[in-house]
């Protein structure tokens, strides 16, 4: 019998992935092993603690799982400061100083798999054409000069 780590399916031995999650498939071993290193990293302290990311909590919560599955330390508040009543829904996720470029750089990675479309966007920027409609611009160019893209974002 094959597990999946996260759903927790179960499945016939020769099944590779998950159908539901697309997960790998492990042996009860391997997945009570995964399960145990998940809860040590959930359950790990977290000091001089830093902000990751701040977002809604449906993506805050997808960032939680992606960190945790890395073996990242991380821990969701709620953002309290907000006194307007706008930021209901809003989230910080937390990580420890010396994990915050690790964090950061895993992040980064899943909003790549998630959108293949930033890869080929930041190619386009690195040869000097903007992602949208292939004009050249210049490396220091905040947008482009023939449609007006915005290449520069800050967080």
């Amino acid at each position: 019998m094959k597990i999946c780590p996260d759903c927790s399916t179960e499945y016939f031995p020769h099944i590779k992935n998950c159908a539901d999650c697309g997960a790998v498939l492990l042996s009860p071993e391997e997945n009570k092993r995964v399960q145990e290193d998940k809860k040590r990293c959930m359950d790990r302290a977290l000091e001089d603690q830093v902000v990751a990311r701040e977002g809604d909590k449906k993506w805050i919560g997808e960032l939680y799982d992606v960190l945790i599955d890395s073996g990242i330390p991380c821990v969701i508040t709620a953002d309290a400061e907000c006194k307007k009543g706008c930021s209901a829904d809003t989230r910080q996720l937390l990580v420890s100083s010396q994990d915050f470029k690790k964090a950061k750089e895993r992040i980064e990675d899943y909003y790549t798999e998630v959108h293949p479309e930033i890869r080929a966007s930041k190619e386009m920027v690195s040869q000097g054409k903007c992602p949208a409609c292939g004009s050249p611009v210049g490396s220091d160019a905040a947008e482009c000069p023939d449609c007006g893209l915005k290449l520069i974002i800050i967080e």
